[in-house]
């Protein structure tokens, strides 16, 4: 064969190799950015099935580091706490201080045939709240319109490459500035909202009985989802954790708006997508979120980790939650307070652990110079009932309010939902 015969032949070649790799690059960015998500599944319609084996350790973990904290932007997130507290007073001086919120639910959806029967249930069962679903072209508005003063806000939730980011994000934004009662759509309403045992203290007793209310003052209510602390990094490895406990975001209250808590959440949550994104370059920004980094930066880890601190700065060294937490763990070490240099106590998970009944700080109870506006945690079985780890209880558990299905579609890509 001669010299240009050999040429075009490895050309030819040459050409269909790359033609074959470029070929691929596109298949490969339509499978991650373009694919959507596999349909959604209720792998938790039933709560009678056995437990895995706890492979436990003997020492707890009640305190856990985010890596987004290593280095965080300190003065950043002060002036976007700042640019928050601006919305917050010119929104309450136009409503006379009144921060009590209208009794409302509010659901996310992408539209309105996203809705299963559960999220109709929960509407049909609770007609004394007005409903809100907010969809795609609504949750737009919200972030455009009423929060235009910190451009940040809209120019990120648009900016995430998936679903369950916006979710997150808009949940924390919707009860901060609205308050009200939040569920995700695959929840179901074991009682209504009014006549969950653990809520009674937050609505006022009926008109023709002589009881002085007291409306508490607290501004957030949550519950607990994963309280494992003991659990082995198999055990979490199996479970999907990144911590061996925390709260839940997928049902919340805020019986009062712009709650602090609710506003430091939302600061963590911008300045660790800033963070994330400037750590992170390519061609496919979907992959760059994995499951790990969406906990982390809008899920559960942020929420937790957000309300502990803001907890551990707020209140006074003697209160009856920092003074558990230390006895609890004696090498947790100081928190240092980055506005004074200050060692202070922590409060750590060790209160929470096992928790039978409500445990509710009133927004008195933290010293003057820094309000989180009181919070209410609630036991396991309330809101988290019929998961197979922390001793959740069933569905039919009697402290059950809500049951959540866990259809957990972000987590759950293509391979698994179709080999299981």
């Amino acid at each position: 064969m001669s010299s240009s015969r050999v040429i075009i032949y490895a050309s030819k070649r040459l050409l269909t190799r790359r033609g074959m790799f470029i070929t691929f690059i596109i298949f490969i960015w339509f499978l991650f950015y373009h694919l959507p998500a596999p349909p959604a599944t209720k792998n938790n319609t039933r709560a009678d099935r056995p437990p895995p084996e706890h492979q436990v350790e003997d020492t707890a973990r009640f305190l856990y580091h985010s890596p987004f904290r290593n280095n965080p932007a300190i003065q950043y997130e002060k002036k976007l706490s700042q640019a928050l507290e601006r919305i917050e007073n010119a929104v309450l001086a136009q409503n006379h201080q009144n921060n009590i919120a209208e009794n409302r639910i509010w659901q996310i959806a992408k539209d309105e045939k996203q809705r299963g029967d559960d999220s109709m249930i929960f509407q049909h069962k609770n007609k004394e709240w007005a409903y809100t679903l907010v969809n795609d072209n609504r949750a737009l508005e919200f972030v455009t319109n009423e929060l235009s003063a910190i451009s940040e806000i809209a120019t990120i939730y648009k900016a995430y490459p998936h679903n369950v980011l916006r979710a997150d994000f808009l949940r924390y934004l919707l009860l901060w500035y609205y308050g009200g009662f939040y569920a995700d759509i695959d929840v179901f309403p074991a009682q209504t909202i009014k006549t969950c045992p653990a809520l009674q203290l937050f609505f006022p007793p009926a008109p023709d009985e002589y009881t002085e209310y007291i409306h508490p003052d607290v501004s957030l209510i949550v519950g607990i989802e994963v309280d494992e602390p003991y659990a082995s990094p198999q055990f979490m490895r199996d479970w999907h954790w990144t911590r061996s406990y925390g709260l839940i975001q997928y049902t919340m209250y805020a019986p009062r708006r712009f709650s602090p808590l609710l506003r430091e959440v939302i600061v963590r949550v911008i300045a660790h997508t800033i963070q994330y994104n400037n750590g992170r370059t390519g061609l496919f920004p979907r992959l760059a979120y994995d499951e790990k980094a969406i906990l982390g930066i809008t899920g559960p880890d942020v929420f937790t980790d957000a309300i502990l601190e803001t907890l551990s700065s707020s209140l006074p060294g003697t209160h009856p939650l920092v003074e558990k937490s230390v006895d609890a763990d004696k090498e947790i070490g100081d928190l240092i307070d980055p506005d004074t240099g200050e060692s202070q106590k922590r409060v750590t998970w060790a209160p929470f652990h096992r928790l039978s009944d409500p445990i509710c700080i009133q927004a008195d109870e933290a010293v003057l110079s820094k309000p989180m506006g009181g919070l209410c945690v609630l036991p396991i079985s309330v809101w988290g009932n019929g998961q197979r780890h922390s001793e959740a209880g069933g569905f039919n558990h009697p402290n059950a309010c809500v049951n959540h299905r866990f259809g957990r579609t972000w987590k759950k890509g293509w391979w698994e939902y179709i080999f299981g």
